[in-house]
């Protein structure tokens, strides 16, 4: 199963926030320089023989993650996922087509591929935790995309598929929590659909992120992660699933981050 598009988790540590972007379908990327190094049960890793030392410890990651999350949304992977390591910003740039990609992207997703740059080297912005958590990110969204096919790119929100990524990679903390309710006590918050709607760029200019995984928190405390995974693969029949509009969820989740009584 092929997804036909390419993630790029774009994060920016000081304002704790990421940014997805969609890119052209590539025609073969630049990997020459990358060798099958490593398997382990459910990944193979290519890399090049600097990055050999960080691979047991992504391999680790992964595996640790991955029946958690294949079983939570009900999905089996028959290959092994490829994860591309990159020895540095620049050539994971290069292989992406995109070489003046700015420092924070760092990962990327298509199919059953993960690229992302090395923990080792990673750049301006990162360091060795963020790349570890972008890696799992990036196979929830393949996870996803096993679990409910063209549905994750033409039916499932942005929110809930950049929120739910970054929930099951643990890129949500209190600072992130803590800045989103500053932001909804000076403004109104963009709605659900102004967050689904937006471009990839207004999404990360608007908190898309801070704001998405503070909603699917909100949906897992509050209503179980069931009735979440039931959303995932049903994002259409989100009122049936929650017994109530949209709107209504909005302004409970609203309420649930000033520490408001939901009404």
């Amino acid at each position: 199963m092929k997804m036909n598009v390419r993630r790029i988790v774009l994060t920016l540590l000081p304002m704790v926030t990421f940014l997805f972007l969609t890119l052209p379908t590539s025609a073969g990327q630049n990997s020459d320089s990358l060798s099958l190094a490593k398997e382990s049960q459910h990944f193979a890793f290519y890399a090049t023989k600097g990055d050999l030392g960080v691979l047991d410890s992504i391999a680790i990651i992964l595996e640790n993650n991955y029946d958690r999350i294949t079983n939570r949304l009900g999905i089996q992977i028959e290959n092994r996922i490829k994860v591309k390591v990159y020895p540095d910003v620049k050539s994971f740039h290069a292989a992406i087509h995109h070489p003046d990609a700015p420092d924070w992207v760092v990962g990327s997703c298509m199919g059953e591929e993960l690229l992302m740059v090395s923990p080792l080297n990673p750049g301006s912005v990162h360091n060795y935790k963020s790349l570890m958590q972008v890696v799992v990110h990036e196979f929830v969204h393949i996870a996803v995309y096993y679990a409910c096919g063209d549905k994750a790119v033409t039916v499932l929100p942005k929110w809930l598929n950049e929120g739910y990524a970054q929930y099951e990679a643990g890129q949500v903390n209190e600072h992130i929590r803590k800045t989103v309710e500053a932001s909804l006590r000076d403004k109104e918050p963009p709605s659900w659909k102004q967050l689904n709607d937006a471009s990839a760029m207004e999404f990360g200019h608007m908190n898309g992120y801070g704001l998405s995984v503070t909603i699917v928190e909100f949906l897992v405390d509050t209503y179980g992660m069931d009735k979440l995974v039931s959303l995932i693969k049903e994002p259409e029949h989100i009122e049936a699933i929650y017994g109530m509009p949209e709107n209504a969820l909005e302004k409970h989740w609203a309420q649930y981050i000033k520490h408001e009584k939901i009404e």
